[in-house]
Parts: C-alpha cells; structure tokens; sequence
C-alpha cells in the first residue's frame, strides 16, 4: 500500500497532488513535465522499491494483487474526501481549500468501480472448472 500511495499522484487522476490552485496541465506528475519539476518516472520509483525491498508488487499473482491495491487507494481516496465534503458542509473544515475536494469523491470511488469491473471481466474470462 505504501508504494501505491507514493506512485498514486502519476496516476490517480481523481485526486489531484499538490497545492489546490495548480492545474493539472501544470502538474509535477505529467510526463510532460517530469524533466522541469525534477520528478522521477513512476516505473523508476517502483523498480528502486523493489531492489530495495526484494519484492516488486507490480508482479505479484500476475499484477492482480497491484490492481486490487489501486482499488484500495481510489476507495480510501474517495471516503476520505467524502469525510472533508461533510466537515465542509457542517462548518467544520479545517482548510478554505476544502471545497476543491468535492469533485474527487465522486471521481475516486468512480475510478474505484472501474477498475473493479475492469479486474472482474478479466477474472470471468479465465476458465472455470
């Protein structure tokens, strides 16, 4: 889970990485602006975990286990963000940048779905005995 969460913001694009203001055209994260922003390609950051570590997550059970781990990251993004949404609307939060996360709770467990869905297919099209 630690190295989905570190790698997510490549990725992930329900939940936004860095300042509230920044676009996503101008974010650190897009290959486009890797070189400027000093940002390692994700696939780089993996491959030194797994020397690191002896394990490269990205492999395990055919990359299944990863993708599930993906799922996992877009849900907990979501039902966080849905947690700032609620303090939001209550008067609660904790930040004037609060309402900028409304839009990801929707698109986070969206996300979520999708790759369920997508990971179900797969799985169906495997024969059974």
């Amino acid at each position: 889970m630690d190295a989905v969460y570190v790698v997510g913001p490549f990725w992930n694009e329900a939940m936004k990485a860095g300042h509230p203001g920044v676009t996503a055209s101008v974010s650190p994260y897009k290959p486009e602006n890797r070189i400027t922003s000093g940002m390692p390609d994700p696939d780089e950051l993996l491959d030194r975990y797994s020397q690191i570590v002896g394990f490269d997550p990205r492999k395990e059970d055919q990359g299944k286990s990863w993708e599930i781990a993906k799922v996992f990251h877009n849900l907990r993004g979501g039902t966080i963000t849905h947690g700032i949404q609620a303090r939001t609307i209550s008067g609660q939060a904790s930040s004037e940048f609060s309402h900028v996360y409304f839009e990801s709770t929707r698109s986070s467990l969206d996300a979520a779905l999708k790759s369920v869905r997508t990971l179900k297919e797969a799985d169906s099209s495997r024969p059974r005995l």
